[in-house]
């Protein structure tokens, strides 16, 4: 793992203006290129540089081929840093699954790469995206947060995907991003936005926010089915979690009617008392609920 972070830290410090704060993936303003390494000559021929990246990725699937698993980790390094979206997933399906016994699985590692590659996808205008590319990514991390990572234990990666997921989802439902998108890739948007909004119920959950939970979930089956197996799977997931949710949020505003109280706690919501008349309203206490009930009858009074 170790190895894996001490090259990412290496990325040239142009990789910043990707951030802007330490975990932003907003868009960077269009200066110099970023991530370009120390060497690279940043008036160079762009068609020079693809050409690059096409011989670095050539090289390292050789070298995957061979087994000759370091000198391929190298090799999708250095095309990293000429900013290749694709050569950081392929370094996050390393680590991510990893190679028989020369690498073991390193999720953190997997991780860092995950990010990297969706940060440098959103460089690109969003009419180009790669979609195949971008599900791979999302997919990856969605079964990451499903099955590797704990709420608790791995906050900071937790946190740090799912503020990145939710810019590349709002930029998905702009008509720009789609505008110009064939039917099979309009799918695969469907089926990215499944996956986060899927991540996103998750994480809501795990932190007692039912509420917003149910929301997540229930935008999973909004999206629909799309053909992609896994999204697929995921919607009827999500139709079991609003089943299990829906018992657990309470069904009026969680603020009292009288007094304005907003609980924050959500035992101090379930403490509201819901007006037995009107069931439309909650008040915090027996006082305000009285208050209220007065209200009730002279409405009756003035009808």
């Amino acid at each position: 793992m170790y190895s894996c972070l001490e090259a990412f830290r290496r990325l040239p410090k142009r990789l910043s203006s990707l951030r802007g704060k330490s975990d932003d993936i907003s868009k960077p303003e269009p200066v110099s290129p970023p991530l370009a390494p120390p060497d690279f000559d940043v008036e160079q021929d762009v068609g020079t540089s693809t050409e690059t990246i096409v011989c670095l990725l050539s090289e390292a699937d050789e070298c995957l081929v061979n087994h000759q698993y370091e000198e391929a980790i190298e090799i999708l390094q250095r095309a990293t840093q000429l900013g290749c979206a694709s050569a950081a997933a392929k370094l996050g399906v390393i680590y991510h699954g990893g190679i028989d016994a020369s690498i073991s699985p390193d999720y953190e590692s997997a991780s860092v790469y995950y990010f990297l590659a969706l940060k440098l996808i959103y460089m690109i205008p969003c009419d180009k995206w790669d979609m195949s590319l971008l599900l791979d990514v999302i997919a990856a991390l969605s079964e990451m947060y499903r099955f590797r990572m704990n709420r608790q234990r791995d906050s900071d990666i937790w946190n740090q995907g799912i503020k990145s997921m939710k810019t590349i989802s709002q930029t998905l439902q702009d008509p720009v991003c789609t505008k110009f998108l064939t039917h099979r890739d309009i799918q695969k948007c469907r089926a990215i936005r499944i996956h986060i909004d899927y991540c996103l119920g998750l994480t809501a959950e795990a932190d007692g926010d039912f509420s917003g939970a149910l929301s997540a979930f229930q935008s999973c089956t909004r999206v629909g089915e799309c053909g992609f197996n896994t999204a697929d799977k995921l919607i009827k997931k999500a139709q079991s979690k609003i089943r299990k949710l829906e018992p657990q949020v309470p069904r009026v505003k969680p603020v009292c009617v009288q007094c304005g109280f907003q609980p924050k706690e959500i035992k101090d919501i379930w403490n509201l008392l819901v007006c037995s008349k009107c069931q439309a309203v909650a008040c915090c206490s027996k006082d305000c609920l009285l208050s209220h009930s007065v209200t009730h009858a002279e409405d009756k009074k003035s009808k």
